[in-house]
């Protein structure tokens, strides 16, 4: 009986035109107005810039005296692209896209930090520059030259972390912002 009354309600709804555009209207009117604030439904595989269908990961370079940071940030990142199934990974010669990361600065002791940036909460940070480049049109189509995140406190016990190296685990948590904030930029705010 139930099944009956609401296959019924379904027909009325289809079927009486008002009520079709009506509700139409509505979902239009709400998608615009979430893609226009630059959200993005959770899981969807946003398009790499330019339309490119492939990226290539160049050798991070690692300017800072912490071992092991490179590596670390590479297999963020791929983890975080692999998981976006509109691209695909591939080498620097046949790769649309090349994405190249130099780390500059990584700071987790009080006496690395600022006075500020210990009253705000913050444990460690990580300084670096990022260049996208586009090997189809051979030019610079982004550089950030002053990428900077800041790991808290608050921050500091919700994080997890898949890397097996060696790392402390508030270094390899700052490596998962950066790589996030990477991914961020390539895909949401380009």
């Amino acid at each position: 009986m139930v099944m009956v009354n609401t296959i019924f309600i379904i027909k009325e709804l289809l079927y009486n035109k008002r009520i079709f555009f009506f509700t139409y209207f509505l979902a239009m009117v709400f998608f615009v107005f979430i893609n226009g604030c630059g959200y993005l439904i959770e899981g969807s595989n946003p398009p790499l810039p330019n339309e490119a269908k492939t990226i290539a990961i160049l050798p991070v370079q690692n300017q800072t005296f912490i071992a092991g940071l490179e590596t670390d940030l590479s297999e963020q990142l791929n983890y975080l692209l692999r998981s976006n199934s509109s691209l695909k990974i591939s080498p620097p010669k046949i790769a649309d896209l090349q994405l190249s990361i130099i780390l500059l600065d990584h700071k987790t002791s009080p006496s690395e930090l600022s006075k500020e940036q210990i009253s705000n909460g913050i444990t460690a940070s990580i300084t670096g520059e990022a260049i996208l480049f586009d090997t189809r049109i051979n030019n610079k189509i982004w550089k950030d030259s002053m990428l900077e995140v800041h790991l808290t406190e608050s921050l500091e016990n919700e994080m997890e972390t898949i890397s097996g190296i060696s790392l402390s685990g508030r270094t390899r948590q700052v490596i998962k912002l950066f790589a996030e904030k990477i991914y961020n930029l390539l895909f949401n705010n380009f």
